[in-house]
Formats: C-alpha cells, structure tokens, sequence
C-alpha cells in the first residue's frame, strides 16, 4: 500500500498546512499517510472508501482522514476535490481545534454541508492555496488563520436539522442516510419522510444526481460493500449477505450481478487469482 510523507507535499518541516486541488481528481488506489487531511467535494461524483468502508461523493461532501486511515478513490466521474492537508502537531493556535476537528476515536468523520457554506469554504479554500505555498513567515501564518476559519466554517456548515434545509441539502442528506444505513430494511417512503421530501421528490433527485432510481442506488451502495467484504474477508457469500441488508443470498448475488456486472463468486476468485 502506498503511504504518503509530509516531504512531499509541505513546503518545509516547519509548514503545518498545505492544499491540493484535484480538478479533476481521477482514480487513486488505496493509501494512508503521515499527517491529516480534509477532503471537500465540489463537483462531480465517484466513491471514497475508507478503513473498507465505501460511501458515494457527492457535490458539499466532507470527510475527515487521520493519520490511521487507510482510502482510496474510485469510478470517479468528472470528480473535484479541494484536500486541506495539515499536521496538527505544528498548529500555532488559540482555538481549541478538537471542538471543530474530529479526532481518531470521533465516530462522526464526514458529513454534507449546506449550499451557503460550501461558498464560504470555497472562497476561503482559494486564498488557503495561494498563501500556503508561500514559503514565508507571514503566508505560514495566514495559512494557520484561514485553517481556523475553514474548519468552524465546515463545522458550523454541517447538515444537522433537516427541516431547516433546502430540497438540495435535503438530499445530500438522504445520500449520507443511505450511505451509513444500507444494512438496514430501507424503502423510498420511509427515507423521504426521513428527510422531508415526498417519495416523488427525492427519487426524481437521486436519480438527476446518482443517476441510478432509489433501489439501484441503495442495491449499488449495497454491492460496493459487498465486494470489499468479498476481497478483505473469509465469511461466506451468504454471510456477505446478510451483512450488507440481504435476507436472501440469491437475491443478493442477483442485485449484486445487476450493479456490478459480476457475480460475488467472480469477483472473489479474481481477487484469490491476483494475489
């Protein structure tokens, strides 16, 4: 596995804060590295997986990566991505960052922003990349003020009360919904009352963004699961399964097949032929 040093991505050992824009960002195999980092989608869509776990990107997505994560990135489509990479170690601050910085025992790492927020992250994200590669005294510490900013802006901008968001946010919170309850017994209405849409609503706007209806998209997040059970674990594809939300491990090979082309037996013995 790939594991990235802060030497080549900081100015210097003295640098606490750098960015990299990724416009596009394309496919990247799994990794892990040396300091932390804030991920922020802007555009497109693709699937992050993190320690195993795979969640669907989408427009205002945030995740916090560690030091002790592992991710990857992949089937991106048309994927921005603006990484805040910062080694909390050398911060100078009075803000007490784990208010607004989830920290390795944090079971909350990702979340949606609202729309206003997300322009008010992006602006501030811009100076962030001119001033943090600028190697002086003065830029090093107008990188260390905009970090502060820019993480009580991700704080503050995160998507808690439902009710008080615009149909957008609205979905961006049904996705994370679906995203970290796909084991779960889920159906259209339940989920759009969940959010507060009606079930016409929402399914006509996972579909403009995912481009898959309700069931394709929860039977997609269930199969990316599946196949990270399929390559990392020796439990059975009835196991499998269950795991993932299947009462029926035929049905699950069927819509496991339908999303990924493949059936869970092929993807295991691909895996099992590489290695």
């Amino acid at each position: 596995m790939i594991h990235l040093k802060p030497n080549e991505f900081f100015l210097d050992s003295s640098s606490a804060i750098t960015t990299e824009l990724r416009q596009p960002q394309s496919a990247f195999p799994e990794h892990s590295h040396s300091f932390e980092e804030i991920v922020i989608v802007t555009r497109g869509q693709g699937i992050h997986v993190v320690n195993d776990v795979p969640m669907n990107l989408n427009k205002n997505y945030v995740c916090f990566i560690n030091h002790n994560d592992r991710h990857l990135f992949d089937s991106v489509q048309g994927l921005y991505l603006s990484n805040v990479l910062f080694q909390r170690d050398k911060i100078n601050t009075s803000l007490n960052l784990e208010d607004y910085l989830p920290g390795p025992s944090t079971q909350a790492s990702d979340w949606y922003i609202e729309d206003d927020a997300a322009l008010r992250v992006n602006y501030i994200i811009e100076r962030l990349d001119y001033e943090s590669h600028i190697n002086s005294l003065a830029s090093k510490a107008i990188s260390e003020l905009l970090f502060q900013q820019l993480i009580v802006e991700l704080w503050r901008g995160r998507i808690d009360d439902l009710s008080l968001l615009s149909n957008e946010d609205k979905l961006s919170s049904s996705l994370v919904y679906l995203n970290k309850n796909y084991q779960l017994p889920l159906h259209l209405e339940s989920v759009a009352d969940y959010v507060g849409l009606s079930p016409r609503v929402l399914s006509k706007n996972i579909k403009k963004v995912t481009g898959m209806n309700f069931s394709q998209y929860l039977h997609f997040i269930r199969a990316k699961r599946a196949v990270f059970l399929l390559i990392h674990s020796d439990k059975s594809i009835t196991e499998i399964a269950f795991d993932v939300g299947y009462s029926d491990s035929n049905y699950f090979s069927t819509k496991f097949k339908e999303a990924i082309n493949k059936t869970p037996r092929d993807i295991r013995e691909q895996y099992r032929l590489k290695n």
